[in-house]
Formats: structure tokens, sequence, C-alpha cells
């Protein structure tokens, strides 16, 4: 039995190590690809053969990702952190891509080529600079059915939070989603081959995705966008990013109970768990423990969980000691070492008096959609300054498909 299992692991790793040549090399065609054929110079031919790479780029690395996972699951002796996530579904390639599509828009912008960039145009530019028109990527199945949503796609996952949230391109107005929850889920019986069957039926429900408009306002001097090169596609991209990003994430986890206008973010999702921790200190891991334990007993596994909370919770936690304030550093318990944990400075820290929150979650029960009308506009000219400004709209919307995938722990001390 010894000799079979070190052979199944010598095989294993001969196996991992082909792929991570093939991807290297992979890699070093993407590169040389990408920089003989910049902006511009990237004709439709081989802006497709660009994005049939990155397709296989990102089929290697799904790949290398799950033997990866396959193997801290089979070593138990191995010290997993709890990011375990190795990849994030981003594509420096698409990124670079997606960054070169919207400077260039901005350009035709602020030399007083177009007035307006609309998802029609968008379209031209991304297939021009390599974003190709369908795809689906591992780990958080991004499936992109148009090409209009494409460089918004690109600036959702470039957010670190964001890029494990699966999101889906819409192009309709609305989008209704089928949804079976546990206590409808059909009952298997057991029957004679003479007997009826009385089991009972699925009952499908569903919940409306409706675009949600946002909008964000830059305003540059000219001679930036005009003069900077490359410094200017990063600064256009960081703060449209920055922009969408912070938008999204605080939808996701505030939204309105109203929902005029907003996502129906966690705060107010009826049917999750909330536990009060009634400003109580943390002490130990006792907490994300408690909520592992809630998403357990609704058949959620420890490597499918992710865990959200402010900075200062997460330091808090990692300065956890044997000892209260001396000895060596808490281990993590086994049993939710496989559980990523992120630290968001968008979870809020003045709930009720310096209170905070932590959410614990099944990623792939969210569902972020993204509608296709993804435009650039000049909005306003200032003359005397040499300055214009640029309004993106962007339409989106949020679901949560099973509410007893979400747990919350409320009322935790930030100081």
């Amino acid at each position: 039995m010894y000799l079979i299992n070190e052979i199944s692991k010598n095989l294993k790793s001969k196996k991992m190590s082909n792929l991570k040549m093939k991807r290297a090399e992979m890699y070093d065609q993407l590169v040389k690809l990408n920089t003989q054929y910049p902006g511009d110079k990237m004709t439709p031919s081989i802006a497709r053969e660009f994005s049939k790479m990155c397709d296989s780029l990102d089929e290697i690395n799904a790949r290398i990702q799950i033997q990866e996972v396959e193997e801290r699951l089979n070593n138990s002796d191995e010290n997993l952190t709890p990011t375990l996530f190795g990849g994030s579904g981003k594509n420096e390639f698409r990124t670079s891509a997606a960054k070169r599509t919207l400077a260039e828009a901005f350009g035709m912008l602020a030399r007083g080529e177009r007035k307006k960039i609309d998802a029609s145009f968008f379209d031209e530019l991304g297939e021009k600079n390599g974003l190709r028109e369908m795809r689906t990527e591992y780990p958080s199945d991004n499936i992109v059915s148009t090409q209009y949503a494409n460089v918004f796609l690109e600036l959702v996952k470039d957010d670190r939070f964001l890029s494990r949230i699966p999101t889906e391109t819409i192009t309709e107005g609305y989008y209704k989603i089928p949804v079976v929850t546990r206590e409808d889920s059909p009952a298997a019986e057991g029957k004679a081959n003479a007997d009826a069957v009385t089991g009972t039926d699925t009952n499908f429900t569903s919940i409306s995705m409706t675009p949600k408009n946002s909008y964000v306002l830059n305003r540059y001097h000219k001679d930036l966008i005009r003069d900077a090169g490359q410094r200017a596609k990063e600064a256009i991209w960081t703060s449209s990013k920055e922009a969408i990003s912070k938008r999204l994430v605080q939808g996701i986890f505030y939204g309105s109970s109203s929902n005029a206008g907003e996502f129906n973010g966690f705060d107010n999702i009826t049917g999750k768990t909330v536990y009060d921790t009634s400003g109580g200190s943390i002490v130990d891991y006792s907490l994300i423990t408690r909520g592992a334990r809630v998403l357990n007993d609704k058949f959620v596994d420890h490597a499918e969980m992710m865990t959200v909370m402010s900075p200062n919770t997460h330091q808090k936690f990692s300065n956890l000691r044997e000892l209260s304030t001396s000895g060596s550093y808490l281990q993590l318990p086994e049993q939710i070492r496989m559980i990523t944990m992120l630290a968001n400075a968008q979870v809020k820290t003045d709930y009720s008096t310096d209170k905070t929150r932590l959410y614990m979650f099944r990623p792939e029960t969210a569902l972020l959609g993204l509608f296709g009308n993804f435009e650039i506009e000049l909005n306003e000219r200032y003359a005397e300054f040499d300055h214009a400004a640029y309004m993106i709209v962007f339409r989106s919307d949020f679901v949560f498909r099973d509410p007893e995938h979400l747990f919350i722990a409320t009322n935790l001390p930030t100081a």
C-alpha cells in the first residue's frame, strides 16, 4: 500500500510539473505577443489568436489550482493558510487589453473625436485590443455572452473580493433566475415495481434581476490623456476601478431594504442567520467555527465558504496568542483552515457605537449581474482649465439565491 501511494504521489507530482511547464511556455508566448502587437498594432486575426491563448492559459491555471486543492485535502499535515483560493479568475493579459480599451475610449473623447462611447463602440475597441466575445473562467464562473461588458467585467474582477463572486453579463432588460430552496427540494423514495410513486414535487421559484443605474464622474486635464501614455492608462483604470468596485461592494453588503435603485444587500436579506456577539472580545476562533457550523448544517462545505470582515477584526484574529498577549500565535483549528478569510475596508465599523460585523457565506450562491449598457460620455468641458469631465454609466444587480448560506455576526467591537 505504501509503494502504491508513493507511485501515485510521484505521478501526480510529474503531472503538476508538466502543467506548470506548459503554463510557463504559454505565458512566455503571451508576453511576446503582447509586446510585439501593442495597442493599434493588434489586428483582428492577432486579437483572435491572443484571446484563444488566454483561454488556454485559463484552462491550465484551473487544472493546476484544482490539483493543488486536491493535494491540500490529501495531506492533512500540511499547514494550510486561511486564504486558500490561489486564483481570482483574473487574467493579466485580458486586464491589460481592457486597460488599453478604456484608455483609448477616454483618448477619443479628449481629442474630440467622439462625444460618447456606447456599448456597440466598446465592442469594436475591445475586439481590436484582444477581448473576445464569450468565455467561462475558474473559479468564479464569469460568463460573458456579449462583448459590450468585457471592460466592465475586467474592472470588476480587478477587485480581490468581487473577483470571487460569480458574475454574469445580461443583455436583456431583466433576468429571471430559477431557485429551489432546501425545503422545496423533492423527496426521493424507494418503491417496489408495482407501487405508485407518491413523492413530493420540486417547487421552483425565481428571483428577478433588474438593472440598477450607477454613475462615475472623472475629471482630467486633457494633457494627461494626450501625453502621459501608460501612466495615464493606469490612472484612468485605477480611478474607475476603485469607484466601481466601491459602489458594487457597498451594494452587496448593505444595499437598501426598499430595493429602490439599490441591491438587496446582505444586511437586508431575510432568512439569514444572525448571531449577536453582544460586544464580546475576540479571544479565539470560536466565532468562525460557529459560523462554519451554521453553514455546514445547510450542506455547505468548508472549502466553499468565505469570511469577510473589517481590517480591525482581521487584525484581532491575526494577533491571537495562546496565552492572551504572550506565547506563540494561536493556530487555526483544523476544520476551518480551508475557509477563505478576507479583510475589506468597506465593511462598516460604525454600526451603533464603534461596532462592526463579520460575514460568512457561500460565494457560489451569489450572482452579480452586469448589464451590457456600459458607456462613457463627455459630460462637461472646462475651457479655462483645459479640463474635461467624463461620466461612466453602468448597470448592475445582485442576488443571493439561498439565505441559509449566509451567516452574519453583529456587534463586534472595533477597538
